[in-house]
């Protein structure tokens, strides 16, 4: 039964502390919640049910009706190109590759994408471009991956893709009964908003979206199709970790160190989401003030706190701050 969107005070956010030279120079206060597949409360930190856009964090729930569809079948779709359905990547010369490749399988081209331009995110990426003196494209649009899997859908239901990103398109409205599925969530009373790559998101609570993830990366509770869709993408991310983001990324550098024993994706401005299989738990959280640093080590510390640990000896929940003479001068850190 879908649950009706409340509110609730906010409770002793999870602390995240920038430190420098042994002195707190800033705090970030973090809401995130931990459920299994019911939507049971594991544990939580601030309000679990704290509205949020969940921008790029849903982007795996997004790629599910690629499978449904029969489309990943019809179109051959590999590995990769499942990962980059589901990813925020950094522009970087094989993810433009893969992404290139798919759109010219399916008929389409780069002037189809509706997902607008920037720079890459890859800092080397977007050197090189500047180099030859070219212009950034749809195409390295961090989106472009999960927009030329809409373009996909829509070949496969046979719709018209011009304006496959407003909101009464038929895609976005597959789109939006997946999410709903997914989290058990009505999002009829839900605000709306326009993501940075033009599609609408829909603010849900934090508890939604962790029972969502929960629910992907165990399949409790979802039909034969929806389990199987869910497993497909899971395994892309944890297989093609790369593919999901890029060159220190965190969602990349999570999934290798763990050994593809958590699946996770960063949302903007401060939002990430993760299932962790074995345990059944999904997790969804959201920094106060949204910035991306203090996301990436609440997701690391909760991780920790669960008992789920690293493969890679070398990962840290902390994070270093550099000068720009490259000197360790300080780090970003749980309060304990």
């Amino acid at each position: 039964m879908k649950e009706k969107i409340s509110k609730k005070p906010v409770a002793h956010p999870l602390q995240i502390e920038v430190q420098r030279g042994g002195f707190k120079e800033s705090l970030h206060l973090v809401h995130a919640v931990v459920t299994d597949s019911s939507g049971k409360l594991v544990k939580g930190w601030g309000n679990p049910d704290h509205l949020t856009f969940p921008r790029s964090a849903v982007k795996p729930l997004q790629a599910i009706p690629l499978i449904l569809s029969g489309a990943e079948e019809r179109f051959q779709m590999s590995t990769e190109e499942l990962a980059m359905a589901c990813s925020s990547h950094g522009a970087e010369s094989a993810h433009l590759r893969v992404v290139s490749s798919w759109l010219e399988r399916i008929g389409c081209g780069v002037k189809d994408l509706e997902c607008g331009s920037h720079w890459p995110s890859h800092e080397e990426s977007a050197h090189e471009l500047s180099r030859t003196g070219s212009y950034p494209a749809a195409l390295h649009n961090n989106c472009s991956g999960k927009h030329t899997g809409f373009l996909t859908l829509a070949r496969q239901r046979q719709l018209d893709s011009k304006g496959y990103i407003h909101p009464d398109h038929p895609i976005q409205q597959e789109i939006r009964s997946i999410l709903e599925y997914m989290m058990e969530l009505d999002l009829r009373d839900a605000p709306v908003g326009i993501d940075g790559c033009s599609i609408p998101t829909w603010g849900v609570p934090l508890k939604a979206m962790a029972k969502g993830f929960a629910r992907f990366v165990t399949g409790d509770q979802l039909t034969k199709e929806y389990q199987v869709a869910c497993e497909k993408l899971r395994i892309a991310m944890v297989t093609e970790p790369y593919f999901v983001a890029g060159t220190d990324r965190h969602c990349t550098r999570v999934m290798k160190a763990f050994g593809g024993t958590v699946v996770c994706k960063t949302g903007a401005e401060g939002v990430f989401a993760a299932g962790i299989p074995e345990l059944g738990l999904g997790v969804a959280l959201k920094a106060q003030d949204g910035t991306k640093r203090a996301a990436e080590v609440a997701l690391s510390h909760i991780l920790h706190q669960l008992g789920v640990n690293p493969k890679d000896p070398d990962f840290s929940i902390e994070q270093p701050l550099y000068n720009r003479n490259q000197w360790e001068i300080g780090s970003v850190r749980p309060v304990a």
